[in-house]
């Protein structure tokens, strides 16, 4: 299956957002069905009405964080023919498993999925890449998203009204319906995300809007200090470069701890937390191969850890996760970004990256 991509145009982030649910209308309420099923399959919530419910109350925390990317995803829903709180859920899935009834009624289950990110620097190529690693079923869904912008502040006449940069891009792995999961900008920021199961979540602002406002900063420095300040509801572990600096943060719903600050040696996380302190703030589940994957990049790196685009995309073909023929829900590798800084372009795939994966290279520029 090959990669698709959308170009947003214009600067209304509520068209923005139309335009995406629009093209994408049957996708967009197949997959929000689906994450539906698996939310209610995975929580004690019971009913749709529940869910619905709990996935209400993200939205006003995501007004109050960025009002642009609110408009965005409710212009999604209106091009898809959704209410606003079902495309919450298509977004917002990994966080709200992580929530209970007891969460619900203080307001009026989960799988062993997970994510392999790695920067490595090597000579003139900063390589920031990562697999997504999700229910299987997500997979025919995956897509680019090119999204007009420039760095936030930047020149006197950049923005419109709504604050939303009109010239530049960023390029963001998502799936139908979702703002963004992973991205980079043609500026030269990347960033990365990875699930952390979190015994401690609670209502927070919908997690792909604060990657794409995160993406919206003009440096790493600037991006670290959305996530730091972000009212993030569960476990994540974020990995922020540029051409000069790159920083690890661990999250969980109460707490956030830098990692990696600077440096050019290779760091790569799975879905377990690296920090003695964070790991109280989320277990490991069941099933889970996030230790063995970080083994195979840790015994990758110790061999020579790759230092090029095509060469990194090639190498996370060893970790990535087949899907089970008979459970189509299974965690399984369902796409990959690999994000060149230097050279600002991004290579990707649907499904399992590596030599034989259909590649779609696209310039961030």
């Amino acid at each position: 299956m090959s990669l698709r991509v959308l170009e947003l145009h214009g600067t209304d982030p509520g068209r923005w957002g139309e335009q995406h649910g629009e093209s994408f209308k049957d996708d967009i309420k197949a997959i929000a069905d689906i994450r539906m099923a698996l939310t209610l399959g995975r929580t004690d919530l019971g009913t749709r009405d529940n869910v619905l419910a709990l996935a209400r109350h993200h939205l006003p925390v995501l007004e109050r964080f960025d009002r642009a990317l609110y408009d965005e995803l409710c212009g999604i829903a209106r091009g898809a023919g959704l209410s606003p709180e079902a495309i919450v859920v298509a977004n917002h899935y990994t966080d709200l498993r992580d929530l209970t009834k007891r969460d619900l009624d203080r307001l009026e289950g989960r799988d062993p999925d997970g994510c392999t990110a790695l920067f490595v620097h090597g000579g003139e190529h900063r390589i920031v890449a990562q697999t997504w690693d999700m229910h299987g079923s997500a997979e025919p869904f995956a897509l680019l998203i090119r999204v007009p912008a420039l760095p936030d502040g930047e020149g006197p006449t950049t923005t419109n009204a709504a604050g939303v940069p009109k010239l530049g891009c960023t390029f963001v792995f998502s799936i139908a319906g979702c703002l963004g999961m992973t991205g980079m900008s043609s500026w030269g920021t990347a960033l990365t995300v990875n699930n952390l199961n979190s015994l401690d979540a609670t209502v927070g602002v919908v997690w792909p809007a604060t990657v794409r406002k995160a993406l919206r900063q003009p440096s790493a420095r600037a991006m670290k200090r959305v996530i730091e300040e972000a009212p993030i509801g569960s476990g994540r572990h974020y990995i922020l470069a540029d051409d000069g600096d790159v920083f690890g943060i661990e999250t969980s719903g109460t707490k956030k701890k830098l990692i990696r600050d600077g440096g050019r040696q290779p760091y790569f996380h799975t879905n377990h937390c690296l920090d003695a302190e964070m790991a109280g703030t989320c277990r490991i589940l069941p099933g889970s191969t996030t230790r063995q994957r970080y083994a195979t990049v840790e015994a990758m790196v110790a061999r020579g850890a790759p230092t090029t685009r095509d060469a990194v995309f090639d190498a996370l073909h060893e970790v990535g996760l087949k899907q089970n023929p008979t459970n189509p829900h299974d965690v399984a590798t369902c796409g990959a970004l690999v994000m060149d800084l230097g050279a600002r372009d991004a290579k990707a795939c649907v499904g399992i990256p590596g030599p034989d994966a259909d590649a779609l290279v696209v310039e961030v520029r």
